[in-house]
């Protein structure tokens, strides 16, 4: 799970404490809609299946698994791993209230302590662009850890909303030349990159498979929605937080607001809250 934090020293004093529970109500259903998409381009699930939700978070895809086996009726189990301790306890706690057939494990994504060939699949929902060397390491242990015939589910972004508006914010609250959020993000834009990656991990050519999908999310209110979003990755920059970014701080969370609303897909619904449209690369890998 990335928590889009590193190293801050100086923080706005309206900047919201990244917890992964604020994670989770930033990227509201997003998550777990990402997964669930991914997931219907897997036509089935052989009964008995074990999963590794790698970087599972607070178990958005594990979610969709279990709600993609009961549509097929299937049993399946799920080892879930991150090395984010407060996600897992999170993860473990709506496991039990689920009823899932899971565990989770502190586990770096780069080095899983699994002997080789032990699932059937694998899922990275969101986690290949968040990792070292650009995921690299992590696919080699996708492979490594996959049966003969395992199936890999890995996505990226293809279209992020929320990107334009945050370089927006920075621009029109920072001095010329201050580095901007998340920059770097683009190449995982091309589905063609993403295959790359993969096909650096162990997979062939022919046995990856890339597709786009839609993925529509519903948002808190626009004004906590826009706050949530500044507060996780206003400081995500080598330089970090600014001090005038505290004397900024309106400025930036109403820029923010107003680009949101020229996104592609934006739709307003009631009590406040919007709906915004991400588009993803869905990579199916088959060792």
């Amino acid at each position: 799970m990335d928590m889009l934090g590193g190293e801050v020293k100086f923080v706005p004093k309206q900047a919201l404490s990244p917890t992964p529970q604020l994670y989770d109500e930033l990227v509201s259903d997003c998550m777990e809609n990402l997964a669930k998409m991914s997931l219907t381009h897997v036509a089935s699930l052989p009964d008995g299946a074990l999963f590794n939700d790698n970087g599972c978070g607070t178990g958005a895809g594990s979610a969709a698994i279990v709600a993609k086996a009961s549509e097929l009726s299937a049993n399946v189990s799920i080892m879930g791993t991150d090395i984010n301790d407060e996600a897992l306890k999170v993860y473990r706690q709506r496991a039990a209230d689920g009823n899932w057939s899971a565990e989770a494990s502190h586990m770096d994504s780069n080095a899983l302590c699994f002997p080789d060939c032990t699932f059937t699949h694998i899922i990275g929902n969101a986690l290949i662009f968040v990792v070292p060397n650009d995921g690299v390491d992590v696919m080699k242990e996708m492979y490594r850890t996959l049966k003969s015939s395992g199936v890999a589910i890995i996505n990226s972004w293809a279209y992020v909303p929320n990107i334009s508006p945050l370089e927006a914010a920075a621009k029109a609250t920072r001095p010329v030349g201050t580095p901007l959020p998340r920059a770097g993000v683009e190449r995982w834009e091309q589905g063609d990159f993403l295959r790359s990656i993969i096909e650096q991990g162990g997979f062939s050519t022919d046995n990856v498979k890339i597709t786009k999908g839609d993925v529509q999310i519903t948002t808190s209110e626009i004004n906590r929605y826009a706050t949530m979003l500044w507060s996780f990755m206003g400081g995500t920059t080598p330089v970090g937080w600014l001090r005038t970014d505290e004397e900024n701080w309106d400025k930036a969370i109403e820029t923010i607001k107003q680009e949101l609303k020229k996104t592609d897909g934006y739709k307003e619904l009631g009590g406040g809250k919007i709906s915004l449209k991400f588009v993803a690369n869905i990579a199916i890998a088959t060792k």
